[in-house]
């Protein structure tokens, strides 16, 4: 790597101080926009070479070509269908990254249905997505989800070991057990909750279900014997408010949840 001197510019200066991050901090996030396209590349390489990623946050600034460069350097592109609602592009790039482990990573703020209006995703539009193995986000906090259409989806993520993760706001229902049964990342907040039996019942069934997990944000004051109930069904926890280690499982995939955590509560 070169090594900078005191007379080079700014912009220069930072894309240094990219390089230097990239070589030291897991899962460093960037936007596009923030650095030319040849210094991103370069922060992307370096980043795999020491076994990291880099986290490219897409604004629409830059061209298809260019982000199937960086996939093939091994970054992550975070986007969502209000910035690049392009099917047959964002499976170019995920084709493009699949060999180097550069991954596409698709927030779908949008409908789910088979017939939206007209401008949106139509289900099959997004299930061909899935079937490419870009990981798919989606969340009901602003619009309904159908959740035969979000098990559909769930069940697609097979053909291209994609992940589908679904943030739910609301009371718990029991097809939330079918989709983690299907292979999905369900996400619940403790808000509003109160975790009776009814609701702890269901708990249970949706971590035990088997191929995806259930993440519980813990976002209030849960007593010691619930959270250990919650525990015993295999769900993951993030904690927002002070915890017990002894509680913490470490291991949630970085592929579980988006770029933050603000979906929920």
């Amino acid at each position: 790597m070169p090594e900078s001197s005191a007379g080079e510019t700014p912009a220069v200066e930072r894309g240094f101080r990219l390089l230097d991050q990239a070589g030291v901090a897991e899962g460093l996030t960037v936007r596009d926009d923030q650095q030319p396209l040849a210094w991103l590349l370069d922060a992307a390489r370096t980043a795999r070479r020491h076994g990291r990623r880099l986290r490219l946050v897409d604004s629409g600034q830059l061209d298809v070509s260019s982000l199937e460069w960086l996939a093939k350097a091994g970054a992550v592109l975070y986007t969502a269908d209000d910035i690049r609602p392009d099917v047959p592009a964002l499976v170019r790039i995920r084709k493009a990254g699949r060999a180097p482990g550069g991954r596409t990573v698709f927030f779908l703020y949008g409908p789910v249905e088979a017939a939206p209006a007209a401008g949106a995703l139509s289900l099959e539009m997004v299930i061909e997505l899935v079937r490419s193995g870009v990981d798919l986000h989606v969340s009901n906090r602003k619009k309904p989800r159908d959740p035969a259409a979000l098990l559909g989806l769930a069940a697609s993520r097979r053909a291209g070991g994609a992940e589908v993760v679904y943030y739910h706001h609301g009371p718990l229902m029991t097809e939330l057990a079918d989709l983690t049964a299907a292979g999905a990342w369900v996400h619940i907040s403790s808000s509003n909750r109160d975790f009776n039996a009814a609701e702890l019942a269901l708990v249970r069934d949706i971590g035990r279900a088997g191929g995806g997990g259930l993440v519980v944000h813990v976002d209030t004051r849960i007593e010691r014997v619930v959270l250990d109930e919650i525990r015993k069904s295999g769900a993951h926890f993030i904690f927002n408010i002070p915890f017990e280690k002894t509680l913490w499982r470490p291991s949630l995939p970085w592929r579980a949840y988006y770029l933050d955590t603000t979906f929920l509560p």
